[in-house]
């Protein structure tokens, strides 16, 4: 933190924190009215790793009056949050950004264009590779003669855009690993020696994440959390690297 900075007290914290989520919300309401005019057409285009995956005599359903609209509404909260993204992310960055150096704070375009992108990564990776054989298997496997797959519209949207959260997520956890070493709270050293917690903490992690117990959709989330892992231990080694060249450097002119 620089000298010139007045350290915050607790409460002006919380309403500083308080602040950037109501201009998060405002931003997802803003997306929110142009997504349900194409909210038909987004349905469509989120659903079709399930339609795809449906056997033969088997379709999407509502069983309840209300339930086609209110799964309307959950595809366009779905794509405001999506559209609206970049924008959550600079409230974030405005958030941490007292605690980092003077220097580091104008990494804000990094920080917001590759915290877009890992999420798009991720998200792009369940919707491509990791859904569809998992559909296939969950729809398919157990159906028979007497067996039919009916999936709900309000069920199968919400089980999809978790998995599609979910995997967003996950792919944001090297940017996570940077930021946490700028700040000087996380190293590489520390990462290392605690991976063996780690590989137990993403198998559990990839279990709650995933809606669904079967061991395709876990394994396809468990890898990525893994991988990411190793990532995050990289990224903290070359940049908490640099962070303490730099403290050091400050120490040396105050002195």
């Amino acid at each position: 933190m620089s000298s010139e900075e007045v350290q915050m007290s607790f409460i002006e914290h919380i309403e500083e924190l308080r602040r950037r989520i109501i201009w998060s919300l405002l931003a997802v309401l803003v997306c929110f009215i142009p997504a349900y005019a194409f909210s038909k057409r987004l349905f469509d285009v989120i659903m079709k790793p399930i339609i795809n995956s449906l056997p033969e005599g088997s379709t999407l359903i509502f069983t309840r009056p209300a339930e086609g609209f209110t799964t309307y509404l959950k595809v366009s909260f779905f794509a405001a949050l999506v559209l609206a993204f970049p924008f959550v992310l600079y409230q974030a960055w405005r958030f941490i950004a007292p605690a980092l150096y003077k220097h580091e704070k104008q990494i804000v375009v990094p920080f917001i264009f590759f915290g877009t992108v890992f999420f798009a990564a991720g998200a792009s990776f369940c919707y491509f590779i990791a859904a569809p054989p998992a559909f296939k298997f969950l729809l398919s496997e157990y159906s028979s003669e007497y067996v039919r797959a009916f999936p709900t519209i309000g069920d199968a949207l919400s089980f999809f855009m978790s998995l599609i959260f979910g995997f967003g997520l996950v792919f944001e956890f090297p940017l996570v690993v940077f930021v946490l070493a700028r700040l000087g709270i996380v190293n590489s050293h520390t990462l290392r020696s605690k991976r063996k917690y780690a590989i137990l903490i993403s198998g559990i992690a990839a279990a709650v994440i995933t809606p669904t117990t079967d061991a395709v959709s876990m394994m396809f989330m468990l890898v990525p959390l893994l991988l990411f892992y190793e990532l995050g231990i990289l990224v903290a080694w070359i940049f908490g690297r640099k962070k303490e060249q730099t403290q050091a450097a400050e120490v040396d002119t105050t002195v």
